[in-house]
């Protein structure tokens, strides 16, 4: 089956993800982090992209960038290619580091900009590994908040500061949660929703939706987990299948 061609953006902005493979970590320590964002900064200068966000969680990288004299498929494949060359030979490994394509979703009026920052920037919060966006190190949110890293940072702040029109008025914007209505690193699928389906009520075994309500949590966890590690197969799938909500999918 062909690929589905990707989304265009009417303003060249792209809400991106990209994970390692198989879930894999892609940043080790505080070095890997370093250097990807250094290639980042290449690949900008290469490109003369726009970099309005960005957040390093352990398995998966998210980027707001805005396209410039190349395509957002030639800044992904450029700073994928240069990350996982410097990652494979640090680590003496081979093969991908990425999981296939990267997921793009484009950005094409102001509000959902600065929605999508602050989805962005709240993704360790989400994950329960940071209680507020200033106390997670490896994002953009700080380039916002600091007006003296903002003058030589990677993130181009403008825009953003300029549409909600100062800095206390984007740190209260980020106390807010975001909707659901954003897709996920979880979204990404390799799985076509009627082989999710298959495989996922495989493992139901005619379980309903009031039948794992009812179960108790510790052991609707454990089915909800053997949903997750289905090849392939997306929460938003799960959610769909199951009608459990996403929330309780992604905390078990």
């Amino acid at each position: 089956m062909p690929r589905a061609a990707r989304k265009m953006s009417e303003t060249g902005v792209h809400h991106t993800m990209v994970r390692g493979i198989n879930r894999q970590d892609i940043f080790q320590d505080r070095e890997d982090r370093m250097v990807f964002l250094e290639k980042l900064s290449a690949v900008k200068e290469r490109s003369e992209c726009s970099i309005y966000a960005y957040c390093l969680m352990s398995n998966h990288v998210h980027l707001l960038i805005a396209e410039g004299v190349e395509t957002i498929s030639q800044i992904m494949k450029r700073l994928g290619s240069s990350y996982a060359y410097w990652y494979n030979k640090k680590y003496e490994r081979v093969g991908h580091l990425f999981q296939g394509r990267f997921r793009s979703e484009p950005v094409n009026v102001e509000t959902y900009l600065l929605t999508a920052l602050r989805y962005i920037h709240q993704n360790p919060v989400k994950a329960g590994i940071a209680h507020s966006c200033n106390n997670y190190p490896w994002s953009s949110y700080h380039d916002y908040m600091n007006p003296e890293r903002t003058a030589k940072s990677l993130t181009d702040t403008k825009l953003g500061l300029e549409i909600i029109g100062e800095q206390q008025r984007f740190a209260e914007f980020h106390q807010n949660s975001c909707g659901s209505d954003l897709f996920d690193i979880d979204d990404i699928t390799t799985a076509t929703d009627a082989l999710a389906e298959q495989l996922i009520q495989q493992v139901l075994a005619n379980r309903t939706t009031v039948d794992l309500l009812k179960m108790p949590i510790p052991e609707r966890n454990i089915l909800l987990r053997e949903l997750k590690s289905l090849p392939g197969v997306s929460h938003r799938q799960i959610e769909r299948v199951t009608g459990i909500n996403r929330n309780m999918i992604q905390r078990a």
